[in-house]
């Protein structure tokens, strides 16, 4: 044999330098094609895994059982290798979730093994219905509170008005039975939506309070159905009094003329009003309520204390009735009139109801919403003290 040249039969030198290159592009590949973080999972030892691997039409669901069955992750897993050369190779929407890992022996020398290229997702618990059922009530507990408002005043406003169509109680009792609707429905929830209960009022407040424009729109839907839900409800609770009201006066669901009841659920305008005086009418209606609330919301003016308030606003609401009610029946409120006016339209009472009084219905719905900015404007021009002033204010007093 050559001396010079190695014995191929023996150890090749040159094979651990290749080894250590071959490890070394490796790793770098696997580096690049993955990126992997371990963080405290709270059970065992948790790994979370980044995965952009191209997804898979051969892709196998592999459920990961810690050795104790503390947890489980549900592991899907593609190899590149199983593309065939004619398909996309996507890449799987990265995220990172803890999985479970049986923990390495602490004596142990065994290097921990790779963590496998894997898009990891975690079982999420199913809410049942009572969770989802809450879940919606928090998140929507305004609106859902002025729903359950407006629906108070309508269902005991209303119920009043049944009372009083059919000829048991007069204007006085109807200014005395809204008051204290309104002052209930306060009650029930000023303290979750600030009980606006009133298109009109969410309007203003929008304009001059700093109420979020975005809860615009949703109070005036929950304000619609509360007033449509209480004053449906008020009617199927009088509905055989109704029914024997008109057989008593020989009609059927009348809207006008002789047992006409139609008028106990929306407003219309008494036979000598006409369309423009009306518009006025609720105009100026509206402005009153408001400039009032805005004095009775006043901290810096002489507000009520304590919890008295819904009472003077249902004292001021009784006021405004015994006032002008006999003009058009004082509606103020687009929410009050509309949506009870639909519901007799679909009660028995028919398309009258919005052709009555030169059609009359579109009235209680624009005017409030030119009056009701209309009275906060007037009271902050002429009462209303800037933030700035205060304490020039206290100081003078």
């Amino acid at each position: 044999p050559d001396p010079t040249r190695p014995d191929p039969t023996g150890p090749d030198p040159t094979r651990p330098m290749f080894l250590l290159a071959a490890l070394a592009f490796t790793l770098g590949a696997a580096r690049l094609q993955t990126k992997a973080a371990v963080k405290p999972s709270g059970v065992g030892r948790g790994v979370a895994v980044t995965s952009t691997l191209p997804k898979s039409s051969f892709s196998r669901r592999i459920q990961l059982h810690s050795r104790k069955g503390l947890s489980s992750a549900t592991q899907l897993v593609s190899s590149p290798l199983l593309h065939s050369k004619g398909q996309s190779l996507a890449p799987v929407s990265t995220f990172t979730t803890p999985i479970a890992s049986s923990p390495r022996p602490e004596n142990s020398k065994a290097p921990a093994a790779a963590q496998p290229h894997v898009a990891v997702a975690a079982e999420m618990p199913q809410m049942t219905l009572k969770d989802r059922l809450l879940a919606f009530r928090r998140n929507n507990r305004q609106v859902l509170g002025e729903f359950i408002g407006t629906f108070t005043l309508m269902f005991l406003g209303t119920a009043v008005n049944c009372v009083a169509g059919m000829g048991a109680i007069n204007l006085v009792g109807v200014a005395i039975g809204w008051a204290f609707a309104i002052a209930m429905a306060v009650y029930v929830s000023g303290g979750v939506s600030d009980a606006h209960l009133n298109p009109a009022v969410t309007l203003t407040f929008a304009l001059f309070k700093g109420f979020k424009w975005k809860m615009v729109i949703p109070y005036w839907i929950a304000q619609f159905l509360g007033a449509f839900a209480g004053s449906g409800l008020a009617f199927l609770d009088h509905k055989s009094g109704l029914d024997a009201f008109d057989a008593m006066n020989g009609v059927v669901r009348a809207t006008t003329g002789a047992g006409a009841t139609a008028g106990i659920f929306a407003t219309y305008p008494a036979a000598h009003v006409g369309v423009a005086h009306a518009f006025f009418d609720e105009v100026l209606t509206t402005a009153s309520l408001l400039m009032c609330v805005f004095a009775l919301s006043d901290s810096k003016n002489m507000s009520p204390k304590g919890n008295v308030g819904p009472v003077i606003v249902g004292g001021l609401v009784a006021l405004l009735i015994l006032g002008f009610g006999g003009i058009t029946g004082v509606a103020m409120n687009p929410a009050r009139d509309l949506a009870p006016r639909i519901m007799t339209f679909l009660a028995g009472w028919g398309s009258e109801v919005f052709t009555a009084g030169n059609h009359y219905w579109w009235i209680p719905i624009v005017a409030p919403l030119i009056g009701g900015p209309l009275g906060g404007a007037i009271y902050n021009t002429f009462v209303d003290q800037p933030a700035e002033n205060e304490k020039e204010v206290a100081a003078s007093s």
